[in-house]
């Protein structure tokens, strides 16, 4: 894993949001093993109760997340000057034909960090400059690539608005939590 990528050095912004982009964050060999040959013919569904969104069983790739957690929050807390204590994930399949609609994340007032690790090329995450959707420019989406970003009040991001191929999209989704269940 490319831990050590997650440094004050490789902060980028845009519209005011600060955020990581890390190419293949896990090894190659250990991503495909993983994702493709472990993962996509055995996974499940847990809850296909919300309309765009559904969650699915744990991935190879969250156990070895789980075994590095110090070390990631502790980069996230040196980069952002924080105090996460938690990485808070989940697997997600957004359905071809779905969205996630502009939101933004602050409602968690606990979540200053949020994460997606792309496992699939559908999408990435696209930011814009307010809610209204101005100015969108879409950020990752390649698979395993990593994207760190701060939460904040101009943190206004969308899934899947501008995909052209309609094609299901698959994730790890990160909440990087200041307090610990």
């Amino acid at each position: 894993m490319k831990i050590n990528h997650i440094c004050r050095e490789n902060v980028q912004t845009v519209h005011g949001t600060e955020y990581i982009l890390i190419d293949d964050f896990f090894d190659t060999e250990v991503f495909n093993v993983s994702h493709n040959i472990e993962y996509m013919p055995n996974y499940m569904i847990l809850n296909d109760e919300l309309p765009s969104v559904v969650s699915l069983s744990g991935h190879p790739l969250m156990d070895l997340l789980k075994q590095r957690e110090e070390e990631i929050l502790s980069a996230i807390n040196k980069v952002w000057n924080e105090t996460c204590v938690e990485n808070k994930s989940c697997v997600n399949l957004m359905l071809a034909a779905s969205n996630l609609p502009i939101h933004n994340d602050s409602h968690w007032p606990s979540i200053p960090v949020r994460g997606v690790l792309y496992l699939d090329q559908v999408c990435g995450t696209t930011f814009h400059s307010d809610y209204f959707g101005n100015d969108p420019v879409e950020v990752g989406g390649k698979p395993n690539q990593l994207l760190l970003f701060k939460v904040s009040e101009h943190s206004h991001h969308s899934v899947g608005l501008n995909k052209t191929e309609k094609t299901d999209r698959f994730s790890i989704v990160m909440m990087f939590d200041r307090n610990k269940e």
